[in-house]
Order: C-alpha cells, then structure tokens, then sequence
C-alpha cells in the first residue's frame, strides 16, 4: 500500500500493510487419477492453487502425480506431506519403499539393491546418482549431482538424499549447499507451500553449526566493547550484521560480552530472499540458507513489489501513521506493524515487519509489505542491518 512519508518526526512513520480483512481459510484437494491430466497440468494447478492459498489452508494432498511408472509414483511421495508420505508407502513399488529409508535412518536395504536395473526403472540418470552414493561417498554423489541436469526430478530427489546423508554425517557444509540447491528447485518444480516448510528444521540445523564451516576471523573482546560497537566497527570493513548473527554464531545465550573473551567474528555476507507466490523468506550467508520463515505478502490490489532491495530504516518500537489517521503507537492492538520495522531503501513505504494478527501470517493479507510471526521478526532483525540486500522473486 502507498504510504505518505512524514518528514521530521521520530519515530519515523511506518504506513501499508495494516488495512486488510484476512481471508478465509480453506481446504485444497487435488489428485490425478489414471486417464485425467497430464503431471505437469497437476503440478501447474498446484501451483495456481497455492499462489492464493490463504494462512492456515490444510493442503492434506500435495499434487498427486500417479500413473503407470514408478517414477511418476516416487514424485507423488517425494511430494506429499511428512505426515501422508508414510501412508503412500503403504502401497508404493518395494523400490521406493527401500529408498524411503534413507530419510529414517534405514539406508541399507536400498544400497543394497542400488544395480543396473534401476537405470530401467528410474532413468539413466537416477541410476547414476544411486550408483554415485550407493558405493562412492557424500563427496562422490555431490561430484555426480554438479555434472547432472538441474531441474529433473532425479537431480532434486538425489540433492535431499545428499543434505539427508551429509547432515547425518555432521558435514553441515555439504548439507547447506545441498539445502540451497533443494529450496531453489522445490521452488522452481511447483512443490507446495507446506512441504518446502518442511525443510526449516534442516536449515536451521545448519544455521546452529554455521560456524564449523563459514569463515570467520577471531576477535577479543576490549575494554568498553559492545555489541553495537562491534558492528559500527564491522560496518567500516564492509562487514554487513546484526548483534544476534554475531551472537548467534557464537552460541551465546544472551548480548553480554566480557573483556578478553574470544569471538569468532563470521565473515559471511547475509542476503535475504523472499518469494511471493510461497509467502516464505529465507536468510543465507555466503549463499547457504541459515533460515526460513513463513510470511505475509499483498493482497491483489496492493501486491508485494518484486524485485532487489535494500534494507534502510530498521525500528525496534515501529509506530504506525495511517493515511489521514493519528499515529498508532508501538505496542498498541492496532498497529499493524507489530514487533519490528526493516523498511527497504528503494521505496520506504515497504519492507519486512511484524504483525498485530499471528494467524494471517501465510496469506495475502498485507498492503505490499513482508508480514512475518512477531518472534520471527524479532529474531530476524537482530541478525540483520542497513545495507543488507533482499531479493523478493514471484
């Protein structure tokens, strides 16, 4: 929503986002039987569906791509939701029921039956793939998925199985880029909303081993250091954070420092991806995502801008000017902008904040900004600074 700017008054004036009736919630079903359309008119009707999916819509059944081949019925598992997969399994070829146990700690029964046959029932390339982990390591399947065709099906399969067995081994470095390459193709082949959420305990796994793998300079802690001196300092280098990243990466507990204690000061740029049609954002560092959150965008009329941003004007106390209205204090039930403010510099109408109504986050809801949970934007904005770039794709 288009906002007036008022000029000389602290706190700045926050406007959009806050003038909306949510929509109802509602239940989406869509299987494909035997004879109806083809698998890639379902996965596009899923995909119309959940771009106005509203908060809360119980999406029971992912896009069900069913069919005579088994890997039309591997899709349709991989696909579902963590809590129907099982169910699915119940009636899936032995193959994908073996292969199945990589994700529960069960992977033997699969290595053993990864052989040439599998090539003619999965393709060429899945068989490679197997072959890749079946007898080779993380570092071999990885090698095979680089010179793979990104975006088959078989690629993406194989990138879970890789940040699967790569977090098991406790190598979160492979794990993470595995994850980055996973959200972006989940993304691109249509999954749902609800089942791309399935993958934030992964990620934020990775985020709490960070420091084992990004790189980072030690630091001391001196005489009259804080937090807030120690990122006005890193700013100078071009280094762009939050207190929270720091501490975070740190496995600190709290904001204190103590004189002569040592940091691990991450050197990882921090970058911020939002997409519309999911209502999901992401933060990575280095381009490894370290979270993930649902969120809010615009409604029809007032859509979410696409684009490259740049945070600017960060408010811990956001108060709220209506257009034509008084301003709406910080904490009052009827500021739409909730917890915390992180406006965006190409255009300060919009940005990143908080919300005075939890259970719309999900929807399109909002004026055109980002709606996010309270405690997720608090968390966010400690991470996060001026200058920190944020990309919000369709």
């Amino acid at each position: 929503m288009a906002r007036p700017l008022a000029i000389a008054i602290l706190p700045l004036c926050f406007v959009a986002c806050g003038d909306s009736n949510p929509p109802a919630a509602s239940t989406q079903f869509l299987s494909l039987e035997e004879g109806s359309e083809a698998p890639q008119e379902a996965v596009a009707k899923v995909q119309a569906q959940d771009a106005v999916a509203p908060s809360g819509a119980a999406q029971v059944a992912e896009a069900s791509v069913t069919g005579s081949s088994a890997m039309d019925s591997l899709a349709q598992w991989h696909r579902a939701l963590a809590a129907n997969r099982q169910q699915l399994l119940q009636t899936a070829p032995s193959g994908i029921q073996s292969l199945a146990g990589i994700w529960t700690g069960e992977a033997d029964a699969f290595r053993s039956s990864a052989d040439d046959e599998l090539a003619q029932t999965f393709g060429a390339d899945f068989a490679r793939y197997a072959e890749a982990w079946a007898h080779g390591s993380t570092e071999a399947l990885a090698k095979a998925l680089a010179g793979g065709a990104v975006g088959s099906f078989a690629h993406l399969l194989w990138t879970d199985v890789l940040a699967t067995t790569a977090m098991a081994k406790d190598d979160y470095k492979t794990a993470g880029i595995a994850l980055a390459s996973l959200l972006q193709e989940m993304l691109e082949s249509g999954y749902s909303r609800e089942r791309i959420l399935e993958l934030e305990p992964r990620i934020a796994l990775v985020g709490r081993h960070a420091q084992s793998f990004l790189a980072s300079e030690p630091y001391t802690v001196q005489s009259g250091d804080s937090y807030w001196v120690l990122c006005r300092n890193l700013r100078k280098q071009g280094l762009l954070m939050g207190q929270g990243w720091i501490s975070y990466f740190n496995h600190k507990r709290n904001y204190t420092l103590r004189q002569g204690e040592t940091l691990k000061i991450p050197q990882a740029k921090l970058t911020v991806h939002a997409w519309r049609s999911k209502r999901l954002l992401a933060l990575y560092a280095d381009g490894i995502p370290v979270r993930l959150y649902p969120v809010s965008m615009g409604r029809e009329d007032a859509p979410t801008p696409l684009g490259n941003f740049t945070l600017d004007i960060c408010e811990k106390e956001p108060v709220y000017y209506p257009p034509g209205g008084s301003p709406v204090p910080y904490q009052n039930p009827q500021n739409p902008l909730g917890e915390r403010w992180l406006g965006f510099q190409e255009d300060r109408q919009y940005g990143l904040h908080g919300t005075n109504s939890e259970d719309t986050v999900g929807s399109f809801e909002s004026g055109g900004c980002v709606r996010m949970h309270n405690a997720d934007v608090i968390e966010l904005f400690d991470m996060l600074c001026p200058g920190i770039p944020v990309t919000i794709s369709a």
